[in-house]
């Protein structure tokens, strides 16, 4: 009986430490929603005392300008490859990278003897060339002492051109040589190895300038045109350049959906190496002497686009009032403004979304306090 007893005061006092907790409780939630409807209510007081918290910008009056970053490979302004027409072993590879070539330099001499007879052989063709030279002199005197036609001359001659251009080229194929002059940007074989038909064996280049080679996507195409101003600039050494856009093709690349286009550089200190690649920045757009604001400023819906200027009214109060701004050239952190707000007023930057046409606002930072 004892032991029946204690478990029932025992259940007892749990069920009164319960009843307990539980109306604690209830009186704590009541006092917190209490007091935070006082809280909310002191805030609205404050604020219809004093307005509502905002910060604010001044639109001025300055410039602007739209910068679209560009990526592209290094050529040189004017460039152009060494190659054979034939598959023939390099003998000798005169020109290294780096050395300074006129027209007609030999740059690489490939072997004199054709690999097969379809293609020009050097020594059959000197045997040719030196045999028709040896019967046109022949000929001339025969015709000077009166015993061969004029026609049969003719045609001695005829044949010594004929072996004459097939030596040229044959001397081409075998003696590959510049065509304008240049450095020497690179060199693709050695001595002793073949070079293979119609592939580059050698670039020579013009690098007193250069050009960036890039391509861009549909945003950054339709913002390009020639002559934008164009800034290379290296973070590592501090070096830069200023250069324009020289060359945009007339349709994108059907498979890529890319346009193409080159940016003309001068490069007098030679930093920028062909083959590189490259970031630079293009200029495509720019406004001076215009209205501006943070863009941060902005109201868009789809009846337009609108900020809150803070206007001062009777006893020293400040209003925020909605007005509908017509806006230009955008960059990354400010906008044009052509309609609806003068350089000097102070426009809402922070705290609009609380805002309501006509309210009271203090202000506690930004372009100006009232």
């Amino acid at each position: 009986m004892n032991t029946t007893g204690r478990k029932k005061k025992g259940k007892g006092v749990r069920i009164l430490t319960v009843v307990i907790v539980a109306v604690v409780a209830l009186f704590a939630i009541r006092f917190w929603q209490v007091s935070r409807k006082e809280t909310f209510a002191s805030i609205r007081s404050v604020q219809e005392a004093e307005g509502k918290p905002v910060e604010v910008a001044e639109a001025l009056t300055g410039d602007l300008e739209v910068w679209t970053t560009l990526a592209g490979t290094v050529e040189g302004s004017f460039q152009y490859t060494i190659v054979s027409m034939n598959t023939i072993r390099v003998i000798e590879v005169a020109k290294r990278e780096g050395e300074w070539v006129e027209p007609g330099d030999v740059i690489i001499r490939l072997e004199k003897t054709a690999p097969n007879p379809m293609l020009h052989s050097y020594n059959r063709s000197r045997a040719v060339y030196d045999n028709a030279l040896s019967d046109a002199k022949r000929m001339r005197n025969l015709f000077e002492e009166g015993a061969i036609s004029k026609q049969a001359l003719d045609k001695a001659e005829l044949a010594l051109e004929v072996a004459k251009t097939d030596l040229i080229n044959a001397t081409e194929s075998t003696n590959l040589v510049a065509s304008h002059a240049g450095v020497i940007t690179s060199v693709q074989v050695e001595e002793g190895e073949m070079a293979e038909a119609r592939c580059p064996l050698a670039w020579v280049a013009r690098t007193d300038s250069v050009k960036i080679v890039f391509e861009a996507g549909s945003l950054q195409a339709m913002a390009l045109a020639l002559g934008q101003k164009a800034i290379w600039h290296s973070r590592g050494t501090g070096k830069s350049g200023e250069g324009v856009i020289s060359k945009l093709d007339l349709a994108a690349d059907p498979k890529s959906h890319l346009l193409r286009g080159e940016a003309l550089f001068p490069n007098p200190n030679k930093t920028l190496i062909p083959g590189l690649l490259v970031s630079f920045r293009v200029r495509t757009g720019e406004r001076y002497g215009v209205v501006k604001v943070p863009i941060g400023c902005l109201m868009e819906s789809p009846d337009g686009i609108s900020v809150y200027v803070v206007e001062q009214g009777e006893g020293g109060k400040a209003f925020a009032r909605m007005r509908d701004v017509e806006t230009a050239l955008r960059t990354s952190d400010e906008v044009e403004i052509v309609a609806g707000l003068k350089s000097g007023e102070l426009v809402v930057r922070f705290g609009q979304t609380r805002l309501f046409d006509g309210d009271p606002v203090k202000v506690i930072g930004g372009g100006g306090r009232m």
